[in-house]
Order: C-alpha cells, then sequence, then structure tokens
C-alpha cells in the first residue's frame, strides 16, 4: 500500500510541472478590457534558482540623436526566468542609465544569458522584455508618459529564446513594480568585466522589438 502511494506522488509531481509550465499569466476582466497582470511566484518555476535572480550583463549600448533629443538604448543579457524579475531587472537599469547619462529617453531590452551574443542577432525572440523611459516625457516625440514596458510572457527556452504572447504592461502596473526596487543600479557583471560592455560610438539603428510585436 505504501509503495502504491509513493508512486501516486511521483505522477501528481509530474503533472503539477506540467501544468505550471503550461499555465498563463495575463487574464482579461470584464468586458470592458481591463487586463490584470499575474505573475506565477518565480520559485515555483522548475528549475530556478533564487540566489541567481536580478543578475545581468551589458552586450551592447549606444548614445544617439532624434533631432534635438538625446537617446540611449542598452541591450542587456540576464538570468532572469519569471517575467516580472525581467521587467524589474530592466526598471532597474533603465533609471541607472538616465540618473548616470542624463539622456531624454532610455531604451533597454533583456534578453536571455543563454541567447545570442551578437548586435545582430538580439532581436524578435531574442527579446524577451523591452522597456523605455523618459524622466521628463515632455522632452521626446516618443512616447506621452514616463514608462512603456512590453515583454514576452513566457519564460526562456534553453536557448534563450522567447515564444510567448507579447503584453503591454499599464502605467500604474509599471509604477507599482518600480516601487519594489530596492536599489538603483547597472548590471553586476559589468563590474567584473568591462570587456564585456560593447559601446557603439554614434550608433543610429531603431532598437530590435520583442517578438510578437
Amino acid at each position: 500500500m505504501a509503495a502504491a502511494k509513493r508512486q501516486l506522488f511521483k505522477l501528481f509531481r509530474v503533472s503539477r510541472k506540467l501544468a505550471l509550465l503550461s499555465g498563463g499569466f495575463l487574464f482579461v476582466l470584464g468586458a470592458s478590457g481591463t487586463a490584470a497582470l499575474v505573475f506565477a511566484p518565480a520559485n515555483m518555476i522548475p528549475g530556478f534558482q533564487e540566489e541567481t535572480r536580478g543578475h545581468c550583463k551589458t552586450v551592447y549600448q549606444s548614445e544617439f540623436r532624434r533631432g534635438k533629443e538625446k537617446r540611449l538604448i542598452a541591450v542587456i543579457s540576464g538570468n532572469d526566468l519569471d517575467p516580472k524579475d525581467r521587467v524589474k531587472t530592466g526598471l532597474r537599469v533603465a533609471r541607472h542609465l538616465s540618473e548616470t547619462i542624463n539622456p531624454d529617453l532610455v531604451i533597454v531590452q533583456v534578453a536571455d544569458h543563454r541567447g545570442p551574443a551578437t548586435r545582430a542577432e538580439l532581436r524578435g525572440s531574442a527579446i524577451g522584455a523591452e522597456i523605455v523611459y523618459a524622466p521628463v516625457p515632455t522632452r521626446s516625440l516618443a512616447v506621452s508618459q514616463p514608462w512603456e514596458v512590453r515583454y514576452v510572457n513566457t519564460v526562456p527556452t534553453s536557448a534563450g529564446y522567447y515564444f510567448g504572447k507579447r503584453v503591454d504592461m499599464p502605467q500604474a502596473d509599471i509604477e507599482a513594480l518600480a516601487h519594489e526596487i530596492e536599489l538603483i543600479e547597472g548590471c553586476d557583471g559589468d563590474l567584473v568585466d568591462e570587456d564585456a560592455k560593447a559601446v557603439a560610438a554614434g550608433g543610429h539603428g531603431e532598437p530590435a522589438k520583442p517578438a510578437g510585436h
């Protein structure tokens, strides 16, 4: 009898993991179209390790101008699995770049550390989140509010790609998530290895868009 119970428990564990992997994060409520963002806790994702959350490294960074605007784009690679943590890392880095470089517009794109590492490949499904930040929105023609956040609502594959639905995050949810950030700082990987930061002078290309954009 005990052996049968153990076998049944093993089957339950497998089905539970499958359910977590196949579960969605976005639920649409009511006819008004209001979206409630529900993130699965990171520690519920198989293979997640609490101590690895929030690490990142700059892959590409460039300052450029659009008319009178000073803009900055940075692509960072990180190891956040949970979409909420991926967005928080991007928000943190966007604030850091804004406060240290003072551009009118900051664009931070978040890739997975196991994914592509060259600028040409960092687009489409290689980008898991995009954060746009304008400290003073009236100084930029690109936005009408301080934050814009888009992310792919899935965990990355083992090869570092994101295949899932793209979500545009409401302003109120962005601000609530930003308030959870305790320390505004750049990528810790840049402090360890400064050569990892590929900074192109005078870049003029448009940023890549997350999958599904």
